[in-house]
């Protein structure tokens, strides 16, 4: 293979070695061999243009046509999830979108969304107890214990457990977890395990159970019969998840469930580690608890589109368009169980392996089960977890697919980002050590250092997915988001691999979440170098730059989208309204429940007005490219707001700014004799050396689908050779001249 680094050049390798370095000095193994770059066989929904042949920038394409790129995130999970808001109230949010002006709506769809488990309350619990307590019934209970003491007859307990899941539907179960909440700390210090039994005898009664009778396949404290005919042991703690603290627990119970279970009604025991000498014990929620015991049911081949078809209906009838984020096995860094179905754990690799063979998962436990309970570091290498992603991204993406050609083609969903600030070894937010699965990581070796290692997982991981999308009924383009301290950037190695003829890409661009309140900084985002964590070019190769996610609740965000399409990138806004308090807007009271959105301040109408005002040059925003990034027919005046940049030229006109309140400029040179120019604030506009040339028309408008439709003639003066031409806020004018300038 040729190096990957001879195919970029000068300023390009430094910021390749900067971002990724030690790097190996030739070449790049591949890791799964057999990955190679899909092509789409269907009819494209859309793409990036990067071939600059008929337009001077790269541009997104949308059925064909150029699209101008200017979105902002929703999170319609988090609105219904923590808010409680009504399906009404988020359509209503998603209208708000669309007024607002904006292009696009980013919204997620979890793994988890079009694969829901099925989840069953337990329809009846107790537990029984010895010594002092063996003649007790607490069937009434709210809460189950467990617990043991080899001298205390009085500190040994049972819970029992039942769930009636004969109204499951799917075809299949291909998983099964039971998960119990611990209400109380552990009665020892020590964490203990805790093993689960299922039994067959689904007879018993919890009204009239007690330790001395009633309650089946129990000796004391030994769960008793005969193994494996009517008890089996169904699960027990793994050592990273030993019962102890409030919270809640899962027992991985599948090959009970799918192999003696037949009926529907599943029993268990649960009994607690009886090798100790102290008292251990453990107190949980009953069935008639707050949190009642639950059994989880997965299947991989139960598809359910219902939140798809709302979350698209919401955006459809808004009449706006929607990038999706899939939520995987790769959200900033962990794979949360709230988003990932249940059988996906139970085939793939969590965990790692030390040198002397001992087995850990890498896992986090969360307090605040709406974001999941259990987060996993899941393995980016494992080939089984790479093919079940892409083909539940490539099911979707089929299904879409046909919903849109059922919808009459409206192309709703223009474009997918795979993989949301993913990282090779980042976990809840920090870097976790880079670990090494030798069932999965049998390529290491091959590469010069672990850094070109993640650089190659990373990428490999992330094109897989893409691929998915790709080989689909309804393909369009792929993304991925960095953050700033990641430690294995797309950009740099997938600008390599496009850059490899013999190799390419399915990932189409990777984008930045930056979250930089400095239109300075916006404004270099598209064509400098910059340092923010770590270096960066976002221009590098042929990556369309981005700015993923930029707070919406920035005093400055009307300003920073022009700064952006002045230096050459797009922009997207992290959020138009929702919990993580970035929003463009704000509940009205959200100590009282009033989440009726108001602006977050007077900046929001500029914001709307500025959307609204790029709506009017749409197809040359989206095509043409900023003379401040290389450019030649589209430029802008003034957009640090420190009277920057000033003037231009149309052909041998000269183009003079003069802002009055502070605000940018811009001019479009469509052809030798159209000129556009607007700005988003009152101001002037100086043509010197125009007269000579005539003047056919004037006019105020916009170009709709890119044919000017006119509102009205323009306001301006002549003096000798020269025209001043007076805009109000938001004016967009185009001025003909008789002949070519």
């Amino acid at each position: 293979m040729v190096s990957l680094l001879s195919l970029l050049s000068g300023a390009a390798v430094a910021q390749a070695a900067a971002v990724i370095a030690p790097r190996a000095s030739t070449t790049y193994p591949a890791i799964d061999t057999a990955l190679t770059v899909s092509t789409p066989t269907a009819t494209v929904i859309s793409e990036i243009d990067t071939s600059k042949s008929t337009y001077d920038r790269l541009t997104p394409m949308v059925g064909g046509e150029p699209f101008f790129y200017n979105g902002i995130q929703l999170r319609a999970d988090k609105l219904q999830e923590q808010w409680g808001m009504s399906d009404d109230a988020v359509a209503e949010i998603y209208q708000m979108v669309a007024d607002a002006g904006y292009t696009h709506v980013i919204s997620q769809i979890s793994w988890l969304n079009i694969q829901p488990d099925s989840t069953f309350n337990a329809t009846k619990s107790t537990y029984i107890r010895g010594g002092t307590s063996a003649e007790l019934n607490f069937g009434t209970s709210t809460s189950v214990k467990i617990g043991y003491h080899s001298g205390d007859e009085s500190n040994k307990m049972l819970t029992y457990v039942q769930f009636n899941f004969s109204s499951y539907t799917a075809d299949d179960i291909d998983a099964a977890r039971l998960r119990f909440y611990v209400n109380l700390e552990a009665t020892s210090d020590t964490a203990f395990i805790g093993t689960l039994y299922g039994i067959t005898d689904n007879s018993w009664d919890p009204s009239t159970m007690t330790w001395t009778s009633g309650a089946p396949n129990h000796d004391g404290v030994d769960v008793t019969g005969t193994l494996n005919g009517d008890y089996f042991v169904a699960s027990s703690s793994p050592s990273w998840d030993l019962l102890q603290g409030v919270q809640y627990y899962d027992f991985d119970c599948s090959d009970f469930i799918k192999n003696h279970t037949t009926d529907g009604i599943a029993s268990f025991v649960l009994q607690a580690q009886i090798n100790a000498t102290s008292m251990v014990g453990i107190t949980m929620d009953s069935s008639r608890g707050t949190h009642p015991p639950q059994l989880v049911l997965s299947s991989k081949s139960t598809w359910d589109w219902t939140y798809l078809d709302k979350l698209l209906g919401w955006i459809e009838a808004a009449g706006l368009k929607c990038e999706l984020i899939w939520f995987g096995t790769e959200t900033t860094g962990t794979t949360m169980d709230t988003r990932v179905p249940y059988h996906v754990f139970t085939h793939t690799k969590n965990y790692e392996v030390a040198s002397d063979g001992t087995v850990s998962a890498v896992m986090l436990k969360s307090t605040e089960p709406m974001y999941g309970v259990y987060w996993y570091y899941m393995d980016k290498n494992d080939l089984t977890l790479r093919a079940l992603e892409k083909s539940a991204l490539k099911t979707l993406f089929n299904y879409i697919g046909a919903r849109d050609t059922a919808n009459g083609s409206p192309k709703t969903v223009i474009g997918v980002e795979v993989a949301n600030e993913p990282a090779f070894a980042r976990f809840y937010g920090s870097a976790y050590t880079p670990w090494e699965n030798p069932e999965t990581w049998g390529r290491l070796s091959l590469f010069a250092s672990v850094s070109d290692f993640a650089a190659r997982t990373m990428w490999e991981f992330c094109v897989n997915l893409a691929n998915g999308v790709k080989e689909s009924d309804y393909p369009v383009w792929t993304r991925t988001n960095d953050y700033t301290s990641t430690d294995a950037p797309n950009i740099v190695y997938n600008e390599l691999m496009r850059a490899d003829t013999a190799v390419g890409t399915s990932l189409d661009f990777v984008g930045l979440d930056p979250y930089q309140d400095s239109r300075t900084f916006v404004y270099n985002f598209g064509h400098e170098n910059f340092t923010l964590g770590q270096a960066w070019d976002m221009s590098l190769g042929k990556n369309l730059p981005v700015i993923m996610e930029n707070g919406g609740s920035y005093s400055d965000a009307y300003a920073l989208p022009i700064a952006a399409l002045a230096g050459g990138s797009f922009y997207d806004v992290y959020e138009m309204y929702g919990p993580d308090n970035f929003g463009l807007y704000v509940p009205a009271d959200e100590t009282t429940g009033n989440y009726t959105p108001v602006a977050r301040g007077s900046y929001i109408s500029p914001v709307i007005h500025n959307n609204q005002f790029f709506n009017k040059m749409a197809v040359d925003l989206a095509t043409r490219q900023s003379i401040r990034a290389g450019g030649t027919t589209l430029d802008f005046y003034n957009v640090l707001g420190t009277n920057d940049d000033i003037t231009g030229t149309f052909g041998s006109v000269g183009i003079t700014y003069t802002e009055i309140n502070g605000g940018a400029g811009v001019s479009i040179v469509r052809s030798t004799n159209e000129l556009v120019i607007g700005a988003n604030s009152a101001a002037t506009f100086t043509l010197s050396g125009i007269v000579p040339y005539g003047i056919a028309s004037v006019q105020k408008g916009a170009y709709v689908d890119n044919v000017w439709v006119e509102s009205g003639s323009a306001s301006y003066s002549t003096s000798g050779d020269n025209i001043t031409i007076e805009l109000i806020a938001y004016d967009v004018i185009r001025i003909l001249t008789t002949t070519a300038v």
